[in-house]
């Protein structure tokens, strides 16, 4: 091969090289380099021979054409940045104006679909309305009222109350809506209305779909849209009218809001980087594949590392846990061990040179003896030291973030085991001896086993004498063994260190999240809350006046506090201290009085004020903005902790607080003599962590009682065995490749022979009726647990309807106003309520539930035709916001005419920890065993085939000792 021919190697390494550079500090130069090496790489490549050479010249081409746009777009952005900004502004506004046209003709064909809908089946229209409503796109809904005016028929999302009055095109608001109506009416009386969602408020949890966010994405470019007439006077807001024979008639008014420069140039590097990392990644692989020694190949291996090294390109594709510090950081290795990422591509170049020096088989000297054992002595330690450099997240450790951690360390210590297998190797013929295998993992299962069985919370884990227990195991899988006996020894004693140090290191994260619990509570001040809540107490002196708490709340969430996820109470009062409005997101030990002799001792000068409160289990802090002549808001935070519960309203618009706890806190009553402490230090109590701190609050002192659960032996066992399991296939995976890429030539499988084998058909046999009852079993199993917890949440729902019930004549009578009737029957049943007639809501307990969109201007079309049209009395139906996991339970408690019946809601959110916690376990039971059956059918055919196969042999040996005239074998 030429030199020529050979030089595209050293073209692909500078143009991934100069891309890299360009992906961590971007400049022209990478550019020109890039076009450089397309050129380059044209005439080392040509002539042309197959398809790969112009596939690679191809994509060098792209990368370099998408480095080129890229930087003019950075380079514009920052040079021309009032032009960039005018264009995109400009562009926006052409982009949402033919997509209002196009949402209004959308909306006109579905209400002149809806008005002949058939009036005569209320039930058929409800039908005949979900399947015109779409599922894409902008949000749509549509109703169908009767000729009273009264809502007959309905489908989708309504975010305001329905009119069936009004002009047939126009624009309806709220504080938190803006929608576009179109109406049509029928000669019988009947109208329809339908509906689009053009804006929601930021704190609307599902406002994906609105017309706003969706132009937002596709262009960047946000929208601020008002209600008619209420438009600033500003030549960047645009009037959206609507032609009439009386002229034009305003329906909004609209304001881009393109991001900010630094903003703009981010996003737009952002995406520049996707592409140049998928294109280089692009390049790489038929770079791979184009390489035709192995040489080539381990030259163009390190470019991934490199890339990681260099350049975001984590970030870029969408892999940032895997390569970000704070999941995973380490200085030992230095760059190398900065993230798991890079540390994972590292052990696995490392790794893949391994396996190269074990198929050389290079003849043993003294010297490579002693390398290999050094390596194996440094396994235990590497492993113990990078797994320190595990940090688990506060919200806990999903199950994908714990596998890269503990494959990052399976190949790390496998980069030091293969190369020691590799050395111990030498050149002579091919030993056959399974017991030392054995032997190696069994002591390596045995050492997690213990492991799994000493580990404390103090020093370190385990003790240090446990890790000598692993260097046996080490060597006896790495002394010379066929290619499958190493493949397997090495995978398995590696694999269950690395899933034994990974396990220890999530239960030291969750002590530590636990410890900083603690450490908040009792009189220890919170640096963060006072600044915090001074921020934010600017932030409502410079908004407009709060009239309700659905407006406290949008504050609220719009601030950086509120990001903070403090537990919080916010309150509207009177100067006097009269109580006019709450919001409880938490259960803060702050009674009204309290906060009312607060309110009222705030001196007519100021104006914002924090006072810091030693209350139980903390130091609480309450914000006081005077935000008129005779209004005063309060905003109280808590200290963060699991010791501080959210409250009904909390657990629906914050979900995610309601998950499943890392620990578990417990406070002490109070008592004239406190039980003593056993200790502040953690210790362990069977498969449990336990630690007692007192803890100084108002009223004497108490004791925290704080306990970790390590979940016991059974689950920790299935999940251990399947984690090596999956470390096996992943080293076999890897060790394949490190084969390919030194040149093996890999066997090409006899299929036909394959298909026709008797041990094949077999074990498959065998297999099938294994599997197929376990996997009927498992669907089953998933469905009965699955519908054995949705009975139990829906069980609780229907009896707290029952109880509300049973005081419900209250609501339907006269009497004190609806909404005060049930906020008095909801504090009573604990559980936020609202009211439907007709299938139209008309009252609710926490208003801000229904400005939210979590509870429905509309009753679920399939609640109402279960309760007003087949007469039943009890139903339960998701809710509304899929994101919000909850279940929203009907009850009727004044029945009548489908028109006239009132049914009671009750929004609950459906609590699916313990749930997945459960399937979880029982599905690592189920594949374990299902594993276990496969290996126990592949065994047993390959027993079977030879037992059944012996006759046949003898008969082959009777018969060509009779052909040859020689006396027959003897059996």
């Amino acid at each position: 091969m030429s030199h020529r021919a050979r030089s595209w190697v050293v073209v692909v390494l500078a143009a991934v090289g100069a891309a890299a550079e360009w992906l961590r500090q971007p400049s022209q130069l990478w550019m020109w380099i890039g076009w450089t090496c397309v050129l380059a790489a044209g005439v080392a490549l040509y002539p042309f021979r197959g398809w790969r050479p112009r596939a690679l010249v191809i994509t060098l081409a792209c990368l370099a054409l998408s480095l080129t746009i890229s930087q003019r777009q950075l380079t514009a952005i920052e040079t021309r940045w009032a032009d960039v900004r005018e264009g995109r502004v400009t562009a926006a506004s052409q982009r949402l104006a033919g997509d209002l046209r196009s949402v209004l003709r959308r909306a006109e064909r579905l209400a002149e679909a809806a008005v002949n809908t058939p009036s005569n089946d209320r039930a058929a229209a409800l039908q005949v309305l979900d399947r015109l409503v779409p599922a894409g796109g902008p949000e749509m809904s549509v109703v169908v009222f009767d000729q009273r005016g009264d809502p007959w028929a309905w489908a989708g999302r309504h975010r305001l109350p329905p009119l069936k009055v009004g002009d047939s095109i126009a624009s309806r608001a709220s504080g938190y809506y803006v929608v576009l109506e179109a109406r049509r009416h029928s000669a019988e009386g009947r109208g329809a209305a339908a509906t689009v969602l053009i804006w929601a408020h930021p704190a609307v949890p599902d406002r994906d779909r609105s017309l706003a966010e969706l132009l937002r994405r596709r262009t960047g470019v946000g929208l601020a849209v008002y209600p008619r007439g209420a438009g600033p006077e500003s030549p960047d807001v645009f009037d959206y009218e609507e032609p009439t024979t009386a002229g034009p008639r305003l329906l909004f008014s609209v304001q881009p809001i393109p991001p900010e420069q630094g903003a703009a140039k981010e996003l737009a590097f952002e995406r520049g980087s996707r592409t140049v990392s998928l294109l280089v990644l692009v390049a790489l692989t038929i770079a791979l594949s184009q390489a035709t020694r192995p040489a080539e190949r381990f030259l163009l291996l390190p470019l991934l590392l490199w890339l990681a090294v260099r350049a975001p390109a984590g970030a870029a594709l969408g892999l940032q846990p895997l390569f970000s510090p704070a999941t995973f950081f380490r200085p030992l290795l230095g760059a190398l061990s900065a993230s798991a990422g890079v540390l994972a591509l590292t052990g696995i170049l490392l790794t893949m040179a391994g396996v190269w020096l074990w198929r050389r088989r290079l003849p043993r000297r003294w010297y490579g003896v002693v390398t290999g054992v050094a390596l194996l002595l440094a396994s235990p330690y590497l492993i113990s030291s990078l797994g320190r450099g595990i940090t688990p997240p506060a919200q806990g450790v999903a199950l994908g973030l714990w596998l890269t951690w503990q494959l990052t360390l399976l190949v790390s210590v496998s980069a030091l085991i293969v190369p020691a297998a590799a050395l111990f190797r030498g050149n002579g013929p091919e030993s056959h001896i399974r017991w030392r295998i054995v032997a190696g993992v069994s002591i390596a299962f045995a050492a997690a086993m213990i492991g799994v069985l000493v580990w404390t919370p103090r020093g370190g884990g385990w003790p240090g004498w446990y890790t000598f227990l692993w260097t046996p195991a080490l060597l006896l899988v790495t002394l010379p063994a066929s290619r499958w006996a190493t493949i397997g020894g090495v995978a398995l004693v590696a694999g269950s260190s690395a899933a034994l140090v990974t396990w220890g290191a999530e239960m030291s994260g969750r002590l530590q999240v636990a410890q900083r619990d603690i450490a908040r509570l009792g009189t220890e001040p919170d640096p963060l809350a006072l600044p915090l809540l001074e921020r934010f107490g600017e932030q409502v002196r410079r908004s407009p006046s709060p009239a309700s708490a659905s407006e406290m709340y949008a504050l609220w969430h719009g601030s950086s506090l509120g990001k903070q996820r403090y537990p919080a109470h916010l309150g509207m009062w009177s100067s006097a201290g009269g109580l006019r409005d709450e919001l409880t997101l938490d259960s803060l030990d702050l009674p009204p009085s309290l906060l009312s002799a607060i309110v009222s001792n705030l001196p007519e000068a100021d104006s914002l004020r924090v006072v810091p409160l030693a209350r139980i289990p903390g130091v609480h802090y309450v914000l006081v903005v005077r935000t008129g002549r005779d209004q005063v808001l309060t905003a109280s935070v808590g200290p963060r902790s699991e010791l501080i519960l959210p409250g009904r309203v909390g657990r629906l618009l914050d979900p995610a607080r309601h998950s499943a706890p890392l620990y578990t806190l417990a406070l002490s009553p109070a008592s004239a003599t406190p039980e003593r402490p056993r200790g502040t230090r953690w210790r362990r109590e069977g498969w449990t962590l336990r630690s007692e701190h007192p803890l100084t609050v108002p009223g004497g002192s108490r004791t925290i009682h704080a306990g970790i659960d390590l979940r016991g032996p059974v689950p920790l066992f299935v999940r251990g065995v399947l984690v090596v399991l999956l470390d096996t296939a992943v080293l076999a995976l890897l060790w394949f490749v490190a084969e390919l890429a030194a040149g093996a030539r890999p066997r090409r499988p006899r299929w036909r022979s394959l298909s026709r084998s008797f041990r094949v058909r077999l074990a498959a046999t065998l297999g099938a009726f294994f599997i197929l009852p376990a996997v009927g079993f498992a669907a089953w199993s998933f469905y009965r647990l699955a519908d054995e917890a949705e009975r139990s949440r829906d069980r609780l729902i229907t009896g707290t309807l029952r109880d509300a019930a049973l005081t419900s004549g209250a609501l339907v009578g006269r009497g004190a106003p609806l909404r005060d009737r049930l906020q008095e029957l909801s504090r009573g049943i604990d559980a936020d309520l609202a009211l439907y007639r007709g299938g139209s809501l008309i009252g609710t307990s926490t208003p801000v539930l229904e400005d939210l969109g979590v509870v429905g201007q509309l009753m679920d079309p399939r609640a109402f035709r279960a309760l007003a049209l087949e007469g039943r009395f009890e139903v339960t139906r998701e809710g509304l916001l899929p994101e919000l996991a909850e279940r929203v339970g009907y009850r009727v408690v004044q029945p009548g005419r489908p028109a006239d019946v009132t049914v009671l809601a009750t929004p609950q959110l459906a609590d699916d920890s313990s749930l997945a916690a459960q399937q979880l376990d029982l599905a690592l039971v189920l594949l374990l065993a299902t594993l276990a059956g496969v290996a126990a059918a592949l065994a047993g055919a390959q027993v079977a085939a030879r037992t059944l196969s012996k006759p046949v042999a003898e008969l082959r040996r009777s018969a060509l000792a009779l052909g040859k005239g020689q006396p027959m074998p003897a059996r």
